[in-house]
């Protein structure tokens, strides 16, 4: 890594620091050594146990204890409370591993070598173990030189490292643990691949080590090149079942004007336009500053392709088209040796450049977009927003290279259906807080990388989409690869057609309700909250005149958030049992149906100020026990079932 380029990176880190105040990170990050020290390893890693396979599974001893009123509802109607305990809310699923990769979502961690905090955190080889022990199927390596030799830890921060190797041996050791020695032989029960994210920062002359440490830990596990008699063209997780498959970055050669072929195929091998990909290590490290800090949305090409990598502009020629006099060059790329390079064959981690949102990546195969929640975030804003907030007097919208497809949503889903399609947290989320992933899974990103460290909306949603699962998940019908169908076909696909559904929700009471801070013994304010979110496209109205731009005519992804909340009660907390509340109430949301909406119930307390979140349920619409009574766990706000319930009925018409 040069001078020039580490220079970048720790201005970038100064930035993200400066808006984080002292009191919040000091108040943070206390919290964090509170619950931490003092543990053990294997207590460190349970503080981030989570429960949802409770309500998938239900733990039948002991049971939970039921307040008297939903005991005497529940007999009232005929359901025997006991057996009813026992009842899953969720229902099962499987996942057929015959179909291209690129037709599945994978339950996939950010940062997975560190135990809390993004800055201080400590850093663990059982990390990884942990986070594969909950379904997790893609981790992450962070990797760095050291005087010791390559290490993993959160570069530029005061994150405790580990070493490598102990990474690489905690990785196999769950593996030959779990599912015995590798043998291509003989079935093991891990019917899917596991993905390791390699965010590479040795220099070449050190990467050869990195790739014969990987060899020696996972052996014959590891995969080495192409797979004899595999279809490149049809990847499926069946062909790559029980190994590793490590995510490499590639940066393709400077391509610079370039005439395009006479054939007219549109492929990296034969581009019609100017590249912008610089490959700066940074850029391609998730773990870094994403260049919103430094690019403005106008400067910036982290939208159209590649993400601004450097913080200077593009030269003006007199034409106004864009030129390279005068312009300050970048950084060289960081080069990626063969050796390493032929671990990552299925799974060639690229940043994005001008145009790729069009394009088919067939020389070499096996491209992975690799981009930030930011630059894929405004992919699928309202373009015409971004244009009046940013640069009103533009005449040209920056992406005007793109609005010629259908739509930057439809164009997302056609594209992952040909090349996987990885997003990371932009580097601003310093208290390891979470992007919405249902939001990326609609545009077909089958890699949301997420913290796991922390358990809000962003964790419940993934839980509650891989609960029971292999870490594995079809997507949507519509989203998945078709035979036969040639690229620039599919990429004129239209939206799939809007349908009304209607749901509708009972609640009848909560028991064993833990207490709100500091209300242990004493009474308190209670309420259910719920919601409903999910996304669609929303095209705006179109001007007419002289005011109609192509810019204006492009579609967004709007988030549809729909919430009901219950009357206020006050109940009386018992030092052994808990509150109980009821509220016997329903509620009715009619929406756009979507195969990746979310449902979540929240308890709060009902206080001055800020209401405390006391227990949530989380889980999407199509996974839920329908037109029957259940007593769904209520997780507390660190994801652990503490025995506390919500007797419902959901009922959905279509």
């Amino acid at each position: 890594m040069t001078a020039e380029i580490m220079h970048q990176e720790r201005s970038s880190f100064v930035t993200a620091l400066k808006t984080y105040t002292t009191s919040s990170m000091s108040s943070d990050l206390d919290k964090v050594r509170e619950d931490l020290d003092g543990l053990s390893l294997q207590d460190k890693l349970h503080v981030f146990d989570i429960h949802t396979d409770h309500n998938l599974e239900p733990p039948q001893d002991p049971l939970p204890r039921l307040s008297e009123d939903v005991v005497v509802f529940l007999n009232d109607i005929g359901e025997n409370p006991e057996a009813l305990l026992k009842k899953p809310s969720l229902t099962p699923t499987s996942t057929d591993n015959t179909f291209p990769i690129t037709d599945y979502f994978i339950s996939s961690s950010h940062n997975t070598y560190l135990l809390a905090a993004q800055i201080v955190g400590k850093s663990s080889a059982g990390c990884y173990t942990h986070v594969l022990n909950r379904g997790g199927r893609c981790v992450e390596i962070d990797v760095w030189p050291s005087k010791n030799g390559p290490i993993v830890t959160h570069g530029y921060t005061l994150s405790a490292s580990v070493p490598f190797s102990e990474v690489c041996k905690a990785i196999g050791s769950y593996l030959d643990d779990n599912y015995g020695p590798y043998n291509p032989g003989s079935p093991s029960g891990l019917d899917f691949p596991v993905l390791v994210s390699l965010e590479c920062h040795v220099p070449p002359d050190g990467q050869t080590e990195l790739a014969r440490t990987m060899k020696e830990i996972w052996g014959d596990r590891v995969v080495q090149g192409p797979i004899d008699d595999v279809d490149d063209d049809w990847v499926t997780p069946k062909d790559l079942a029980d190994r590793i498959v490590v995510m490499v970055e590639y940066y393709p050669p400077a391509i610079l004007n370039r005439p395009a072929a006479e054939t007219g195929d549109n492929v990296i091998g034969k581009p019609t336009r100017k590249w912008s990909l610089f490959a700066a290590r940074e850029s391609s490290d998730s773990s870094s500053e994403d260049s919103d800090s430094s690019i403005s949305d106008a400067d910036s090409e982290d939208i159209g392709g590649g993400q601004g990598l450097w913080p200077f502009k593009r030269k003006k020629t007199q034409d106004g088209s864009g030129g390279d006099e005068g312009q300050e060059k970048p950084p060289p790329k960081q080069k990626i040796s063969e050796e390493l390079a032929e671990l990552g064959y299925y799974a060639r981690s690229m940043k994005p450049a001008q145009g790729w949102l069009t394009q088919r990546f067939e020389d070499p195969r096996h491209i992975m977009i690799n981009i930030s929640e930011s630059a894929c975030s405004r992919l699928l804003s309202t373009l015409q927003d971004q244009k009046s907030k940013k640069h009103p007097e533009h005449q040209h919208h920056h992406l005007q290279d793109i609005l010629h497809v259908p739509s930057p949503l439809t164009s997302l889903v056609h594209h992952s259906s040909h090349h996987l399609r990885r997003i990371f947290p932009r580097g601003t989320r310093i208290r390891s807080s979470n992007l919405d992933p249902s939001k990326f899974w609609r545009s077909g990103s089958q890699v949301v990388s997420l913290n796991w460290q922390k358990y809000d909306r962003g964790m419940q949603m993934n839980e509650g989409l891989f609960v029971g699962t292999d870490g594995w998940v079809l997507k949507p019908e519509h989203m998945r690869k078709k035979r036969n169908l040639e690229f620039d076909d599919g990429a004129r696909a239209q939206a799939v057609p809007e349908k009304l559904v209607k749901f509708r929700g009972h609640i009848v009471g909560v028991s064993s309700i833990p207490a709100p801070n500091g209300r242990i013994g004493k009474s308190f304010h209670t309420y259910v909250r719920t919601e409903l979110f999910y996304h669609r496209e929303v095209k705006p109205i179109v001007p007419t005149g002289d005011t109609a731009t192509a810019t204006s005519k492009t579609a967004s992804l709007e988030e549809v958030h729909l919430r009901w909340k219950s009357k206020s009660q006050k109940v009386q907390h018992h030092p052994e049992n808990g509150a109980d509340g009821m509220w016997n109430e329903t509620w009715e949301w009619e929406y756009v149906k979507d195969d990746l909406a979310f449902v979540r119930i929240l308890l709060y307390e009902d206080e001055f100020g800020k209401d405390d979140r006391i227990s949530t349920f989380c889980s999407p619409i199509d996974r839920l026990v329908l037109n029957e009574w259940r007593l769904v766990r209520l997780l507390n706000t660190k994801g652990k079932d503490v025995g506390t319930t919500a007797l419902v009925r959901f009922e959905l018409d279509e």
